[in-house]
């Protein structure tokens, strides 16, 4: 007797193009075509099966979900999606990759051990500092929890004004999400697909699960650029009564690279307040900008690149006009994503005190104030680094930071490492545990859900046939 079909359900993100409003869709035709693929496929390679044709896994069901949701949002052609060209510069990237990193620490550690910059700590020296401050490792702790609690509570509370509903479970799962994923890819930028994904599998009704990630991803940057410009305007008038010794720690060359890194990071945020107030002088914009890559070799098939631009823009656009619908609500998150850069750029300051660091007759919150400032200087100066949490680049800027505030040998490498773990390979190592953990259990959910589905199915109907016999009666 040939085995009943299984029937499983999967899902995608649509735009629709002249609303601008993501939904969920069902597309059984495209799961039933790549059922058929694969089993006859493994039917294929294994020609002396019974005939049974194999089902895919409901593993493979959602990782093809979750693929059409990244093919949909960015345009990628699945044919095209990997090739050869790809997978060479893909090697060729990690190894330079790896290289530049390794190199940037070797360099950092004989610099900070080994070339008489600074004395090493005398017996028992060192364990002083730590008994004395080891309480600073606790604010650092804290800091970084605050990335994820205020990032999950935005999104809950904009998630409370669109739906009526606080999700704050599925949104605090999503911050998570939104991290791991922003860390491991190149500029910060690869998280909002699979924001999206988690919060439209997870109760999350289509339009705002793709709006919410967009509009807080804008706020972020506008923050962020705010907090740059203010911090370059403070450091060079001294607002903060910040000692000479800091002020030297950046030439002039900081200075410049921060700038550059803050413009490019206002471009998106100024091309959405563009698109939300002056549609056709942003679309005239956008066109103008690709004709000129086009010009200089940069941009392949413009007419596409134009129309992806805008729609995109458009989208982001439409999010913002969304959020600022509630004027309370966006005061308040646009509030709390300046609370996320300041908790981030605390982790430094907390790693510093760790380690001794400390300038006399400073009160503790001006001294706070005056190290953010830095790290908010340095965080513009590297924002542009094509690697994965701006690798190298971070690692050697924010050292020449730590060198001014540890004074010992070996002290500032050894603060760069633990403000590189807390403020970067935690964010991966929290991900990477929960997005296990929650696939793992999805898993189970779904296979328990469909064998419940299955018994069901199979179960006899005698007394839907008595009922049926005593109406006949």
């Amino acid at each position: 007797m040939a085995k009943k079909r299984q029937k499983l359900s999967l899902h995608k993100i649509e735009i629709d193009d002249n609303t601008l409003e993501p939904t969920i869709v069902e597309v059984s035709a495209e799961h039933e075509d790549m059922a058929e693929s694969a089993s006859g496929a493994a039917a294929a390679q294994s020609p002396g099966d019974t005939g049974e044709q194999k089902q895919p896994s409901l593993e493979e069901v959602h990782n093809e979900g979750k693929q059409i949701v990244m093919n949909k949002l960015f345009g990628i052609n699945e044919k095209e999606a990997v090739s050869r060209r790809q997978k060479i510069f893909k090697k060729a990237f990690t190894a330079l990759f790896v290289v530049l990193v390794a190199g940037v620490l070797a360099f950092t550690f004989y610099h900070d051990f080994f070339s008489g910059t600074h004395e090493a700590p005398k017996p028992g020296e060192l364990a002083a500092i730590l008994s004395e401050s080891w309480f600073y490792i606790l604010f650092a702790l804290l800091s970084l929890f605050l990335c994820f609690l205020l990032k999950g509570s935005k999104l809950s509370l904009m998630c409370r004004a669109a739906t009526k509903k606080w999700h704050f479970k599925t949104c605090m799962e999503t911050a998570v999400v939104g991290h791991y994923y922003n860390y491991v890819t190149p500029l910060a930028v690869g998280g909002q697909p699979f924001e999206i994904y988690h919060l439209a599998t997870h109760g999350v009704s289509g339009g705002v699960a793709a709006s919410l990630p967009i509009a807080t991803f804008s706020l972020n940057q506008f923050a962020f650029v705010i907090l740059g410009i203010f911090s370059l305007i403070a450091y060079h008038l001294n607002l903060f009564g910040t000692s000479q010794t800091l002020l030297s720690v950046f030439p002039t060359t900081f200075t410049v690279l921060a700038i550059i890194g803050l413009v490019c990071c206002l471009l998106m945020p100024s091309l959405v307040l563009l698109f939300s107030m002056l549609p056709k002088i942003g679309q005239k914009l956008v066109t103008w900008v690709i004709k000129i890559g086009e010009k200089l070799r940069i941009v392949k098939n413009p007419e596409e690149t134009t129309q992806k631009t805008i729609k995109s823009v458009q989208h982001n656009a439409q999010c913002l006009k969304q959020l600022a619908s509630s004027p309370l609500v966006f005061t308040i998150s646009f509030l709390i994503s300046f609370g996320e850069q300041l908790a981030l750029c605390s982790i430094a300051y907390f790693t510093l005190r760790f380690f001794g660091f400390d300038i006399p007759n400073v009160n503790g919150f001006v001294e706070w104030l005056q190290i953010v400032q830095l790290c908010l200087i340095l965080y513009a100066a590297i924002s542009f680094i094509p690697t994965p949490g701006n690798s190298g680049a971070a690692d050697l800027s924010f050292y020449v930071l730590f060198s001014t505030g540890v004074t010992f040998a070996g002290g500032a490498f050894t603060a760069m490492i633990l403000w590189r773990f807390l403020s970067f390979y935690s964010f991966i190592i929290i991900g990477f545990i929960f997005t296990t953990l929650k696939r793992k259990a999805d898993k189970k959910r779904a296979a328990l859900a469909d064998k419940e589905e299955h018994a069901f199915l199979s179960a006899p109907n005698d007394g839907g046939a008595g009922e049926s016999g005593e109406n006949d009666k």
